[in-house]
């Protein structure tokens, strides 16, 4: 039982509080700093662009509710999507160092963020020890997700990218309760895959239909499941470590790779 000064995760709690409270129990005085934290939120429809590449960043963005992408435009006009922000993740988190934005971020379906003015983030340093060491694993978390995507480029074909790549989702959605234990609601189209993963849209479509054809993964209407988890986890090579908790979790239901079994 949570001592008098502990909380236990209330059931409308915000993606981050369910993130961070999967791994540490929380105080109910930072369950409740958390929550204050994101009181000023914008809504963001399907397509809408918030951050500009070069422009001022003067906030920190929190996902609340939806997917957003960050991406860069080259000279040629070809789009890059560098990372795929869910529920729970920060964009821009040290904007205390950084004066502008060094890529567009815009969102993938319509979507709530926070607006979290630099002091927060410093408050919670001064006051709250342990939600500083999470801001820091959550700054660590996503440069490990960004060097497991480096080596999909340079070590792994196409098909074992993209499959890696969905198995990294299925993760991160289960990490804030928005999958299951077959898989999730995938929000990305071919084309938006192939600008994450370096592929172009004809290769996406024939990658897709040979991991479907091995049985390696199922799309119906949206939804992905994985038929043989094991299989799909050693074809793509995937290590689910990178995408650890805030703290080691003894107790999980998806034993040492983080994948339920079947």
């Amino acid at each position: 039982m949570p001592s008098k000064n502990q909380s236990a995760i209330p059931e409308n709690a915000s993606p981050l509080v369910r993130r961070l409270g999967r791994s540490v129990l929380l105080t109910s005085e930072e369950v409740d700093f958390l929550e204050t934290m994101q009181v000023n939120q914008a809504a963001v429809a399907k397509g809408d662009e918030f951050i500009q590449d070069g422009e001022p960043i003067r906030v920190t963005f929190l996902v609340r509710r939806g997917w957003v992408i960050r991406y860069r435009i080259t000279p040629a006009g070809r789009r890059l999507i560098i990372g795929v922000s869910l529920p729970g993740d920060f964009i821009g988190l040290h904007v205390n160092f950084i004066h502008s934005s060094i890529f567009s971020a815009a969102a993938l379906t319509n979507s709530s963020l926070a607006l979290i003015e630099p002091v927060r983030l410093l408050e919670i340093h001064r006051r709250f020890p342990v939600l500083a060491s999470g801001l820091d694993w959550m700054s660590v978390r996503h440069s490990n997700i960004l060097s497991e995507h480096k080596v999909s480029l340079g070590a792994r074909n196409a098909a074992q990218r993209i499959l890696h790549f969905l198995l990294e989702l299925w993760v991160r959605l289960e990490q804030v309760g928005l999958a299951n234990d077959k898989g999730f609601e995938l929000e990305l189209t071919q084309e938006q895959i192939g600008d994450c993963m370096g592929l172009s849209t004809v290769h996406v479509n024939r990658s897709l239909s040979r991991l479907g054809k091995d049985k390696l993964i199922r799309i119906d209407k949206g939804a992905v499941t994985f038929p043989q988890a094991s299989r799909s986890i050693g074809f793509a090579d995937f290590d689910e470590r990178f995408l650890m908790d805030f703290a080691p979790r003894p107790d999980s239901h998806f034993g040492n790779k983080g994948i339920p079994r079947t």
